[in-house]
């Protein structure tokens, strides 16, 4: 199996429980002007969600983004990590990975919670949305946390939950693994992840672990 020295993780959904809390951020001001959306259409908005609200023929897209801000920030303090994420992520320090977060994720909105679960130093590289002109699927992320990492993208693998990364992956030219427990059926539609082709795709999250090897 080949083998991985240089780790890209996503943060939303991958790392941390936070799907549920985003797809009720951005539902309620959409319903409050009357538009219903499923949550697969809500998921898929993520990291594009003010492009997707005018999309959806809505005006006052910076109000929109602005209340579904305030109400992420609010539930955010609540969320938890995935139950096998800091097992992973001590095996793979162990293993001498190089880690880096790749996130659409403001710093302002992540960093407390990588404090708060004690796993800021577990990362090498941040890269949050605010880091970046282009979100993914561009590969501007990814390409610029292996520029930190001083990584080659032969020895990269991007780990996330959507089509957005497996896409960002792709374009970054790096291998890429979908995690996709089976609570995440509620927001995404396997089949059309698995049309982005990923080079590995897992449930239980400990499975990265035989993934990168040593």
């Amino acid at each position: 199996m080949k083998k991985y020295q240089y780790i890209l993780l996503d943060w939303d959904g991958n790392l941390a429980q936070t799907l549920d809390v985003w797809l009720e951020a951005f539902r309620i001001p959409l319903e409050k002007r009357g538009l219903s959306i499923t949550d697969e259409d809500i998921a898929s908005s993520s990291g594009m969600f003010p492009q997707f609200v005018v999309a959806w023929g809505l005006k006052d897209v910076d109000a929109i983004v602005e209340e579904a801000d305030k109400l992420a920030k609010i539930k955010m303090p609540e969320v938890d990590l995935y139950p096998d994420a800091l097992e992973v992520l001590n095996g793979l320090r162990d293993m001498g990975k190089h880690l880096a977060l790749v996130t659409t994720t403001l710093h302002e909105n992540v960093r407390h919670l990588l404090e708060k679960f004690q796993i800021l130093d577990y990362f090498e590289v941040i890269v949050a949305g605010d880091d970046v002109t282009n979100h993914k699927p561009h590969p501007e992320s990814l390409e610029r946390a292996l520029s930190l990492l001083v990584g080659r993208a032969n020895e990269a693998i991007m780990i996330g939950d959507s089509d957005k990364d497996l896409r960002a992956a792709t374009n970054a030219g790096i291998d890429s693994v979908l995690f996709f427990p089976p609570e995440h059926r509620k927001f995404y539609n396997f089949g059309k992840l698995k049309e982005h082709k990923p080079t590995y795709v897992i449930e239980d999250f400990r499975k990265l672990l035989d993934i990168v090897g040593e």
